[in-house]
C-alpha cells in the first residue's frame, strides 16, 4: 500500500475515533447552611477538550441586591485559576434574562422540538441527590418532607421521560425532627456521542436563522438591554 493510502485509512480511523467519542457532563450543587458551591464541568474528545467551571460563593443579599455570584474558571487540572468574575443578579437582571429568554425561544424554529430530540440523546449516567429537612416542628418537618419528595419525583419523571437513564438514580429525603436545618447535595453525570453533539449544534443553528428577522432577534439577544 502506498503511503497515501496508509494515510487515508489512518484519517478514516481517527475520523471514525473522533466521531464515536463521548461528551460527558457534570454537575455539582451543594448547599450546607449557608454555604453554596457549584460546579461545571464537561469534557470531550478523550479529554482533549475540558471546561470547569466552579462558583464558590453564592451569597443572597436581600430584596434589593439580589443574590451575589463569584465564578472561577480553572485549568484542566484543576490546580489553577484562570480568571475569576464576582456579579450581582437583582431584579433587573432577572428581568432582563427573562427577556432575552423570550427572544431566544421565539427566534429558533420549534425550539422545544430541538431541546427534546437533543436530550433523548443524553444518557444519564450518575445522579444522587440528598436533602435533608428540620422545622423545628415534628409535624411541620413531616408535611414538608413529603411535598419536597413530591417535587423531586415529578422533576425526576420529566427528566427521565426526555432523557437516557443508566442506574438507578439515588435519591434520599431525610427529615430531622431535632433542629431547624436545611441542607442538600445533587451530583449528575451524563454523556452524548460527540456525532450527535456535532450534528444537534448544526441543526440548532440551521433553525435559529430559519426564521424571518432571526439575525435582527439574535441581535438583541446579544444586546444589553433588549426591547421586547
Amino acid at each position: 500500500m502506498t503511503w497515501w493510502g496508509w494515510a487515508l485509512v489512518i484519517g478514516a480511523a481517527a475520523a471514525i475515533a473522533l466521531l464515536a467519542s463521548k461528551v460527558s457532563f457534570e454537575l455539582f450543587y451543594s448547599r450546607v447552611k449557608d454555604n453554596d458551591r457549584l460546579y461545571i464541568y464537561c469534557q470531550a474528545i478523550y479529554g482533549l477538550i475540558e471546561y470547569r467551571l466552579e462558583v464558590p460563593v453564592i451569597a443572597f443579599k436581600g430584596l434589593s441586591k439580589g443574590i451575589i455570584v463569584k465564578e472561577e474558571h480553572v485549568n484542566e487540572r484543576g490546580d489553577h485559576l484562570m480568571a475569576e468574575n464576582t456579579q450581582e443578579i437583582n431584579k433587573d437582571k432577572v428581568i432582563l434574562y427573562f427577556k432575552k429568554a423570550k427572544i431566544f425561544v421565539e427566534a429558533t424554529y420549534h425550539m422545544r422540538d430541538w431541546l427534546y430530540d437533543t436530550m433523548s440523546k443524553v444518557t444519564c449516567t450518575k445522579l444522587t441527590w440528598t436533602t435533608r429537612i428540620g422545622l423545628g416542628d415534628a409535624p411541620e418537618t413531616a408535611i414538608t418532607t413529603g411535598i419536597v419528595w413530591t417535587l423531586k419525583s415529578s422533576l425526576l419523571t420529566f427528566l427521565f421521560t426526555h432523557i437516557k437513564r443508566c442506574g438507578n438514580p439515588k435519591i434520599q429525603v431525610i427529615p430531622d425532627y431535632q433542629q431547624a436545618v436545611f441542607t442538600t447535595e445533587l451530583t449528575w453525570k451524563g454523556q452524548m456521542r460527540f456525532d450527535q453533539a456535532c450534528a444537534s449544534m448544526v441543526l440548532f443553528l440551521v433553525r435559529a436563522f430559519k426564521n424571518r428577522g432571526s439575525f435582527k432577534a439574535w441581535k438583541k439577544i446579544l444586546s444589553k438591554s433588549p426591547e421586547v
